[in-house]
């Protein structure tokens, strides 16, 4: 069996279709879940313009992620019903070549999204006075910085690429023999950049946690240093989501990798695509936005409904004084009304007494 054949039966094993399958359903749910969270949550979000820049190009990255890989596992499984020989149904790299390009594009622009959050939030942090006054250029200048490091990236990445090798989809990184080198390089650099930008978040977000509860600040920079600490709470899961990710595939399909030439035909490529987590990434992150929004909105709920809480025990024990009051007052009058009843009704027999004695002395 030459090399055509066996690759190309690569599209009947149960195993792989499978695999592409899920890709492609994940890439699918994860629009309408994308949608949904907007719709229900973005009006909700005051984030300051700047930040909005960068939180817009990361959803945009994911939204790109999703739709690639949609189309991906789409073409896969239209090139399975409509070409009649497993050689047939390979694609020339020179065919996925801008494809492939937009797919590592968009999936390297999430960590560098990352970065310029962190940047962007650091600055909010360092001119914590003054930065709620600040216009939208810093914003503009990462995005730009983002969108152009991951664009050279890439061109350096897949200059070697070779026009005319034979893959699978679109989306086939590790298995190709002329860039997979490249891009597991890229990886490994994009998993040491997220781990730095983890580290430094983690103590940004501890700092402002700790000078958040200073009362002595304006109420300016006292805002500004919730809304940083919010929004490091709501980029963190993100963060390490992306990390776990990108680790535990580079990890995982590297010891593989070492082995590929002792696994059976196709098996390499087989095991690849279900490790392949990189297309899951825009559905976990959207589901991931949805439970934190939502734990938010149940904490902002709780509050709610303990200051209303507070507010009735407060109007509570306050109508509770005043009936005690009342009805201590009321006890008091009428103890008095009551002796000063006691005290008529015993002068009245008192009198009453005298006054027989009185007429029993006269007639005696």
């Amino acid at each position: 069996m030459n090399g055509c054949e066996s690759n190309g039966l690569l599209y009947h094993h149960p195993v792989y279709t499978f695999a592409i399958f899920i890709q492609g359903l994940s890439s699918f749910l994860a629009f309408p879940m994308m949608f949904f969270v907007f719709k229900k949550y973005g009006h909700k979000v005051y984030y300051h313009s700047n930040l909005l820049f960068l939180v817009a190009l990361n959803a945009a990255s994911c939204l790109i992620l999703a739709g690639l890989t949609a189309w991906s596992a789409t073409n896969f499984f239209v090139q399975l019903i409509i070409k009649p020989s497993p050689c047939d149904m390979l694609m020339r790299t020179e065919f996925c070549s801008k494809i492939r390009a937009s797919f590592l594009f968009a999936f390297l622009l999430v960590s560098t999204s990352h970065a310029g959050i962190l940047i962007e939030r650091s600055c909010a942090t360092i001119f914590v006075k003054s930065y709620e006054k600040q216009g939208k250029a810093l914003g503009a200048i990462l995005a730009i910085l983002a969108v152009t490091v991951s664009a050279l990236t890439i061109y350096v990445v897949i200059y070697n690429e070779d026009k005319e090798e034979f893959i699978t989809t679109c989306l086939t990184f590790s298995a190709s023999k002329s860039i997979g080198n490249q891009i597991y390089a890229m990886f490994f650099a994009q998993l040491i950049l997220d781990a730095l930008v983890s580290i430094v978040h983690l103590c940004l977000y501890n700092y402002n946690k700790r000078t958040t509860g200073n009362n002595s600040v304006s109420l300016s920079e006292q805002f500004q240093r919730n809304e940083n600490m919010k929004t490091l709470k709501q980029v963190t899961p993100l963060m390490i989501l992306s990390n776990v990710t990108i680790g535990v595939y580079i990890f995982v399909i590297s010891v593989f990798r070492l082995s590929k030439n002792y696994l059976p035909v196709n098996w390499y490529e087989i095991i690849a695509a279900l490790l392949f987590i990189m297309p899951h990434m825009p559905l976990m992150f959207s589901s991931l936005l949805f439970f934190e929004f939502c734990r938010d909105e149940r904490r902002l709920v709780a509050v709610r409904r303990k200051i209303v809480a507070d507010q009735e025990n407060a109007q509570t024990d306050q109508l509770n004084m005043l009936i005690e009051n009342w009805e201590t007052k009321f006890e008091s009058r009428e103890n008095d009304s009551r002796v000063v009843r006691e005290h008529t009704a015993s002068s009245k027999l008192c009198r009453f007494f005298n006054k027989r004695q009185r007429t029993i002395a006269a007639i005696y």
